[in-house]
């Protein structure tokens, strides 16, 4: 036995972190062994574990209000209800994290059935008065013979077995276990005394589902959203030890697919305004106004609400889920269903194979836009036009490769409004990182200036003219090397205009120490769950030669999670009966690979080597 401490005290009954049931490394927890009421202790912790705070915790409070001290996830455990020992928000807790699919590798039927004693722990002198008190506070104590009538099952006195005339009991409620006798012909069941016939086992009553609920509101009006139908295991509930129901509880389908007119903002971007009234300020008392932030957020979050302050790199994260059918993203057509990322279509649907063609059409051929490509390999000081990009132009690329692999070669992409105004490094000041640009509800992805690659995308239409410039503020010795491909609907005219330079009396001084050259992002090491994508990350001098004399604090990351939807996995039937009944005989189980909408795919989709064994040697009894 080993007593928890922490810096204060010797209370701690046990230590788990939140939420990591699936994680190998944090899935465990630790117990202090107290006895039979370490019990309680365990299941506390599993709730821990299984993403359940403590019912006092502040979301807890707000959402239900007091809780009171009787459910298994008080923080200070009183007494246990037993006829609701879970909290309703420990319910909502656990239901969220294993509908959000953080439960997973719970599905795995186990090897073998866990066979539970049938017996109560107190009966038949499983653990008698004295062997309680020995497990709690150690082998020299027994139990006090002088119990009060209302201690009588409601609290367990123990004492040295020299015939100290002092007891002891623990932790202010440290009931008898049930089952152990009292009085005349009793039972202690649940801290009281209560008749052996009240304890008799009643026939298991497996559990039943009942009818589907009329399907719920939509979530969205227009744009495709998602609405849902529920079931519960009460026709009948599941009593005295039966099965509760399998199958799926909750069920969803699309609603209100069509467009919503176009108002210049997106859903997420709707999302974030509505932070615009909780009056942020930054340190001047400068309001601050919210926008979706995309860059730099990790695949497993893109369901999260992040905002970023207009203008600034400053961001939140407002909502631990978006509303469900947010898009997940800028570049892709799946949305947000219960804080995980769904595929779906370009018509709206969950589920639907319908893509974007190259023109921006659902479902189309390609056969409604042309294709405008261009080069720019030569500029002068200051902003020269490349393209003037008409509005309703798709998939518009814009590479920009630095000279000879140095990062700072003078060369920068610009953006410009036709009224004049600069959303990209105007001003002849230059933005270093990644960022998102948004323009009525579209995002044009920037890679920032510290790539050897620098690169502007967007996927969706255009919903204005801009025009791209290159910014040269070096000599000749660093031409630029820009590439720009787009395709644009065939109705919409387009002639490229001669390269135009805007002097300026600015003055930008290139680098002229070395710098961190990065590299390209590579592909996902995984096309399915949590993977990594790497780049060079490689110090240069101006020359472009190795160098050791880059800032080691200032060296970008080279290495990234990145991952979209969860992969598939093995789901485990039950075992058949064994095939002998008596002697070593052979049971079987079907093994399905099933993907994230919980559909069965290809075997060679779940992970290697295979599943699980199939077949079990099984011995009922010996002939």
């Amino acid at each position: 036995k080993q007593d928890f401490c922490g810096h204060q005290s010797c209370d701690t009954l046990g230590v788990a972190d939140i939420g990591t049931m699936c994680d190998r490394n944090k899935s465990c927890s630790v117990i202090e062994d107290e006895g039979l009421q370490a019990a309680y202790t365990l299941a506390h912790e599993l709730g821990h574990v299984l993403s359940m705070p403590h019912d006092d915790s502040k979301n807890c409070e707000r959402l239900f209000g007091p809780l009171g001290e009787h459910h298994m996830m008080a923080a200070l455990f009183i007494h246990l209800n037993k006829a609701q020992p879970w909290s309703p928000c420990s319910a909502m807790y656990l239901t969220e994290f294993l509908d959000g699919g953080h439960g997973d590798c719970l599905l795995d039927a186990p090897a073998e059935p866990l066979a539970l004693p049938a017996e109560l722990p107190g009966q038949r002198a499983l653990y008698s008065l004295d062997q309680q008190c020995q497990q709690i506070f150690g082998k020299d104590f027994q139990h006090c013979p002088n119990t009060t009538e209302q201690d009588i099952c409601a609290q367990l006195w123990c004492r040295t077995g020299s015939g100290e005339p002092l007891c002891h009991t623990k932790n202010g409620s440290l009931p008898w276990a049930d089952g152990t006798p009292c009085k005349a012909d009793g039972l202690c069941w649940d801290g009281r005394c209560v008749p052996q016939d009240a304890l008799k086992p009643q026939p298991a009553v497996d559990g039943g589902w009942g009818p589907w609920s009329p399907w719920g509101s939509c979530s969205r009006s227009c744009g495709g959203g998602v609405q849902f139908s529920h079931r519960h295991c009460d026709s009948p509930e599941p009593r005295h030890g039966g099965t509760y129901c399998e199958g799926q509880r909750t069920k969803y389908q699309s609603c209100h697919t069509q467009e919503c007119p176009l108002d210049g903002k997106s859903f997420r971007e709707q999302q974030c305004e509505k932070y615009n009234s909780y009056n942020f300020t930054d340190l001047e008392g400068n309001r601050l106004e919210w926008v979706p932030k995309y860059a730099g957020v990790s695949p497993r979050d893109r369901c999260k609400l992040f905002c970023r302050a207009r203008g600034r790199s400053e961001f939140k994260v407002f909502e631990a889920k978006v509303i469900d059918g947010t898009l997940c993203g800028p570049e892709t057509l799946s949305i947000c269903v219960h804080g995980q990322c769904i595929k779906a279509g370009c018509d709206h649907v969950v589920g639907s194979s319908k893509k974007l063609d190259k023109c921006g059409v659902c479902g189309g051929n390609g056969s409604t836009c042309r294709k405008i490509s261009g080069s720019l390999n030569r500029s002068k000081y200051g902003y020269n036009d490349i393209v003037t990009i008409p509005a309703g132009a798709t998939n518009i690329d814009i590479k920009q490769r630095s000279h000879r692999g140095v990062r700072h070669d003078g060369n920068y992409l610009a953006l410009r409004t036709l009224e004049g105004r600069y959303l990209l490094n105007g001003d002849f000041a230059i933005s270093a990182m990644e960022q998102d640009i948004l323009i009525k509800g579209t995002i044009l992805k920037y890679s920032g200036s510290m790539t050897t690659l620098e690169r502007l995308q967007s996927f969706r239409q255009l919903p204005e003219p801009l025009t791209v410039q290159l910014l040269t503020i070096a000599s000749e010795l660093f031409p630029p090397k820009v590439k720009y491909t787009f395709f644009l609907p065939k109705d919409v005219p387009f002639s490229k205009q001669k390269a135009k330079e805007k002097k300026s009396a600015n003055v930008i001084r290139p680098m002229l120490n070395s710098q961190w050259v990065l590299g390209d992002w590579s592909e996902c090491s995984k096309t399915c769950g949590s993977g990594w994508q790497r780049r060079s990350v490689d110090c240069r001098d101006v020359e472009g030669q190795a160098s050791s004399s880059c800032d080691k604090s200032l060296k970008p990351e080279d290495i990234k999670p990145c991952g979209d939807v969860p992969c598939p996995l093995w789901r485990l039937g039950p075992w058949s009966p064994c095939s002998q009944t008596c002697g070593e005989g052979v049971r079987t189980r079907n093994a399905s690979c099933i993907d994230y909408t919980g559909t069965i795919t290809s075997p060679e989709k779940c992970s290697s080597p295979g599943p699980p064994p199939a077949t079990a040697p099984c011995v009922l009894r010996q002939c």
